[in-house]
């Protein structure tokens, strides 16, 4: 029932794809794959408070769930609640540092202007797995400290 609401969501039918997720909550209603994924229904349908509950429900049931909490932080960071976001991935990092947690945290913290931390982040990245991207946002990352720390003669 879960891979038939996967389904529509990919067909963009979202409300249907609700319907889906909820025949499988009535039945099971620790399910962490239909919860995560009625979270992302809500999210394609604009609703990122909703979509945020949801993924809370999966991972009140899966508090491991990384699926969960990847998608947790990525809305709340795209929602510029930086400081839920910053949580979210923090915990990803937790159970299994990557690249994209990495990245994200790093979002997350510039945008609550912890610029430092945030290069830092960006730097932890790139040792995990290096590329042109991660290495020009790091590149502007510097360049903007720089230019932050020359305004405020410290320099």
């Amino acid at each position: 029932m879960v891979h038939k609401g996967i389904d529509r969501i990919k067909r963009n039918q979202y409300e249907e794809s609700l319907e889906f997720f909820d025949r499988v909550l009535d039945t099971n209603p620790k399910s962490t794959d239909a919860w995560n994924n009625k979270g992302v229904a809500f999210y394609k349908m604009g609703d990122a408070k909703s979509a945020i509950e949801c993924y809370d429900k999966a991972l009140e049931a899966d508090p491991e769930n990384l699926e969960a909490l990847r998608n947790k932080g990525f809305v709340l960071r795209v929602e510029g609640e930086f400081e839920g976001a910053l949580e979210a991935y923090d915990k990803l990092i937790s159970y299994e540092p990557d690249v994209n947690s990495f990245r994200g945290r790093a979002t997350a913290l510039i945008g609550m202007s912890r610029l430092e931390e945030a290069l830092e982040s960006l730097i932890e990245a790139s040792e995990i797995e290096s590329s042109m991207q991660i290495e020009t946002e790091i590149e502007i990352l510097r360049k903007t400290l720089l230019d932050i720390a020359m305004k405020k003669g410290l320099i």
